[in-house]
């Protein structure tokens, strides 16, 4: 008769440890390593949402100065407009030799008219 070695007598709950211990069956996951988990999940969305709010301010900046240059322009053409607005009220006023000659200044400069005994000289130098 040959001896052998007989294992010891196992309880249930020791069965469970020692399946666990030797890789076999399900793992438990202990309350440290749930706590240590839901650290680790708050840490990262926390710097989700900073990383996040970050872009979210940066993008806004850059908007807000766009929009700031846009002020700036659509000032400047409100200033122009304004301009041409007082001087055409202001021809619109003209009477008698003030009349004439504001429009004798226009056939000259921008329809290229000449007047009785007037030459024009042009510099094809480019030179003024």
């Amino acid at each position: 008769m040959a001896l052998t070695k007989r294992k010891p007598a196992v309880k249930p709950a020791q069965a469970k440890d020692a399946a666990v211990s030797e890789g076999k069956g399900p793992k438990e996951v202990t309350p440290v390593r749930r706590r240590r988990l839901r650290y680790l999940l708050l840490y990262l969305a926390a710097i989700g949402f900073a990383f996040y709010a970050v872009i979210t301010i940066i993008n806004q900046n850059v908007r807000i100065a766009e929009k700031k240059a846009e002020l700036s322009e659509l000032q400047q053409q409100i200033n122009v407009v304004e301009i041409q607005s007082k001087y055409i009220e202001k021809v619109q006023h003209y009477q008698g030799q003030e009349l004439s000659d504001y429009m004798e200044k226009i056939a000259k400069e921008e329809l290229g008219y000449v007047g009785e005994g007037e030459r024009i000289f042009i510099n094809v130098a480019g030179d003024q």
